[in-house]
């Protein structure tokens, strides 16, 4: 089983406490999750600095990504630890329920880039409306 403190000894990061709450809660989930979503109830158990610092700390060690919506509402992601996704991938924002997931595989993207020009990253968000939304 997968747990927040193999990830973090993984990736040679010591097992704080606000640094096993962000990866244990995005474990926990199946979508990716804001950062009041990730805090919970738990508003007060880190000092905002502490957390802001953590996950750029997580970002940077290629353990979470964020995810950036149209509203400029950014969401958290772990990598490649519960689910099995390439470095590339988009992800799908249902507009009925706010919630964002990563999307499995590769997505092609057929872009031609300037003479020189050299690519290091493709964010791609979907919008739409998910299949409980739909039904609704």
């Amino acid at each position: 089983m997968i747990t927040a403190e193999k990830i973090l000894h993984k990736y040679g990061l010591k097992g704080t406490g606000c640094r096993k709450f962000i990866v244990s809660r995005l474990l926990e989930s199946e979508m990716a999750l804001s950062e009041n979503e990730i805090k919970g109830k738990f508003t007060d158990l880190f000092d905002r600095v502490t957390f802001y610092r953590t996950l750029i700390t997580l970002e940077e060690s290629d353990i979470i990504h964020k995810i950036v919506l149209n509203d400029n509402l950014v969401k958290y992601a772990l990598n490649k630890h519960h689910h099995v996704i390439g470095d590339l991938h988009s992800h799908f924002h249902c507009n009925g329920c706010d919630d964002v997931i990563c999307l499995e595989g590769k997505t092609k993207f057929d872009v031609e880039l300037p003479e020189d020009f050299v690519q290091n990253e493709v964010f791609v968000v979907i919008e739409g409306v998910c299949a409980s939304c739909n039904k609704e």
